[in-house]
């Protein structure tokens, strides 16, 4: 008999579909087990090859537990806001919402040809408004929330404006993003923008101007990742670094929160290996460098204080808030003709430059808190404005940077730490006795750290201090196709949550989604969905494509819920996902965002769990194997 497969599949997949066998049902009474894909961003060209090599490992996986008895879910759906699109449209005319829909329908008739096990019936599009209304409403708890250090959760900001009324800013553990002092008296004289700018310094989400990666070809911001070589990842476009006002989110107040908690999962160790170095928990120090002839100074953070007596120079980001006050008149033009340079440079580039060193003397000098030498300071793309204060003093006997750049500025080098009896040591490994270094001359460099920092201490010039790698996660995009924020602004510009009963925001009709000049989103052209009336502004930024995939595995529970973005009834039983297939090259920033956000959830009581995946497992490992 001949065996005639398109005609016997599509005969059997009509009748699942008919017969709902993969829809999941709410019988509680049975043990759960939920198994989770990496969801696809539809393309044009339609699935690749990578898309069924994990969700083909899933399927079985996930028919495997339903023959044992479990109530399986295994849910698809689309991740289908981004660039792509919006590019697409630009260069063809073609809406992003009908490329779109167009891809999606594609994609689905490729997943159902291949036989999968999904519940359709639960299918979630990032790019529809009854999923991204709860995208916008966890945005707005994200903004009407601070993290308390005390308690190690994120609570109400009107608990803190209470704070702030009766005691001012003493006594106030948060997580915030510079310390200040006032009173409560007079945190009550202030205007209401002033309230509004320390709120943002404490806010989850909240407003800054960052120095960013923008893209004038592309017309908006990009990540990192999206950089090379000083363009653009996607079209080879010139890149240059610029200070915007952005959206950010403080996943920094829960980074010893994500690192900890990395050792109850059941990941591999590769992964965990890449999230705490990308986490990057370090112990040191934070020291105070007076400036000569100035009431300004540095502030430096360091891991290694024992090597204070090494510092011959010190290094300033290009955009370090201070760069300009310490460049000297005479300095000034070489100073910003190398900022002019640097502003076409990738943090990624920077960082991975070490044989070619550059930098200028900005014409100042510090004084050497110990000895109260005056040390030149520079500037130099090696430093990271983001990254502890953005200042660093540099010790060329026990630094690779350091060495390289003096070595290229031919600046003095005095070695502290007398490794004879570690030949084999490398220059910043911990090992050795200190040298040419005062009170800590002949103390084992591990014993010399803790002395360091207590004596920094004791004369009131430094404090113990833990900084992270990981950097707040930039939010904004000048793009149309994402998520609108659910912000608008008054007269004096300060930002408002839309009521939640508005929710969802929609984007508007347009025609035109090319880049504007000035650096603001296509939709600032929309003017009458701009203009709320009476002087009100929406805002023009949309939200990045890692917002609906930060928590769509949570709305594949509950998916058809109006009224929440699941029910705490559905989020009780399925309570996390038991198993997730996904690519190494989401390691870091999907599973990162997505336990950020989980975490906060958690802290609202909204979830039942501390942590979204329990185990996962890497695409490139089914391969592998």
């Amino acid at each position: 008999m001949e065996y005639r497969i398109k005609d016997i599949e599509a005969k059997w997949q009509e009748w699942w579909d008919q017969e709902e066998i993969y829809t999941v049902p709410s019988d509680t009474t049975k043990p759960k087990f939920y198994v989770l894909d990496m969801f696809p961003y539809p393309s044009g060209a339609g699935l690749h090859v990578g898309h069924p090599l994990g969700y083909i490992a899933s399927d079985i996986f996930a028919r495997f537990k339903r023959m044992e008895g479990y109530n399986v879910l295994h849910p698809m759906g689309f991740d289908a806001f981004g660039l792509p699109a919006e590019q697409y449209a630009i260069q063809t005319g073609v809406h992003p919402a009908e490329s779109t829909r167009e891809n999606i329908v594609r994609y689905r008739a490729q997943l159902r040809n291949l036989g999968f096990n999904y519940d359709w019936s639960r299918e979630v599009n990032t790019s529809d408004p009854a999923y991204y209304r709860w995208t916008q409403w966890i945005f707005l708890q994200l903004y009407s929330h601070w993290y308390d250090l005390k308690s190690a959760k994120a609570r109400p900001v009107n608990e803190l404006i209470q704070f702030f009324q009766q005691h001012g800013s003493s006594g106030t553990m948060a997580c915030c993003g510079e310390e200040m002092a006032f009173s409560a008296e007079e945190w009550k004289q202030m205007s209401p923008v002033q309230q509004d700018e320390i709120l943002m310094n404490f806010r989850l989400a909240y407003r800054r101007v960052s120095f960013v990666n923008w893209c004038e070809a592309l017309g908006t911001v990009l990540a990192n990742d999206e950089v090379k070589d000083g363009l653009s990842e996607r079209g080879g476009y010139p890149v240059e670094r610029r200070p915007m006002l952005q959206w950010s989110l403080r996943i920094t107040a829960y980074a010893e929160r994500l690192l900890n908690d990395l050792d109850t999962l059941n990941w591999s160790d590769a992964l965990k290996a890449m999230q705490r170095n990308w986490i990057g928990r370090s112990e040191g120090a934070r020291i105070h460098f007076p400036i000569v002839d100035s009431d300004l100074y540095l502030e430096v953070f360091t891991t290694r204080p024992d090597t204070i007596f090494g510092v011959t120079f010190m290094v300033v980001a290009p955009e370090h808030e201070l760069i300009d006050q310490l460049t000297t008149p005479e300095q000034r033009a070489i100073v910003d003709e190398y900022l002019h340079y640097v502003q076409s440079r990738s943090e990624r580039d920077r960082l991975a430059e070490v044989k070619q060193m550059t930098g200028v003397f900005t014409g100042s000098y510090a004084k050497h808190p110990f000895t109260g030498k005056e040390i030149p300071i520079w500037t130099a793309e090696y430093v990271l404005k983001d990254y502890g204060s953005g200042a660093i003093m540099a010790v060329p006997a026990d630094d690779e940077r350091d060495r390289a750049f003096a070595d290229m500025a031919q600046l003095p080098i005095i070695d502290i730490v007398d490794r004879t009896a570690w030949p084999e040591s490398r220059r910043e490994d911990k090992v050795g006795r200190m040298i040419n270094s005062d009170f800590l001359n002949g103390l084992e460099v591990l014993d010399a750290i803790p002395v360091a920092i207590q004596e920094l201490v004791d004369r009131g010039i430094g404090e113990r201090k833990v900084n992270y790698r990981l950097r707040d996660a930039l939010f904004s995009r000048q793009r149309y196709w994402g998520e609108p924020f659910p912000i608008v602004y008054n007269q004096d510009g300060i930002p408002m949550p839309v009521s939640e009963h508005d929710l969802p925001v929609t984007l508007p009709e347009l025609d035109n989604f090319k880049p504007t000049s000035d650096g603001h989103s296509p939709l600032a052209r929309a003017r009458d969905w701009v203009e709320t009336g009476g002087g009100v502004m929406r805002e023009t930024d949309t939200m990045p494509g890692y917002a609906g995939s930060s928590w769509y595995f949570l709305r594949y529970m509950d998916a058809r819920n109006e009224n929440a973005f699941a029910s705490r009834e559905s989020l009780d039983y399925w309570q996390d996902v038991d198993l997730y297939i996904g690519g190494t090259e989401h390691a870091v920033g999907h599973l990162m965002y997505a336990r950020f956000w989980h975490k906060f959830l958690f802290d609202l009581g909204l979830v039942p769990t501390k942590e979204p995946f329990r185990k996962l497992i890497n695409q490139g490992m089914i391969q592998a194997s």
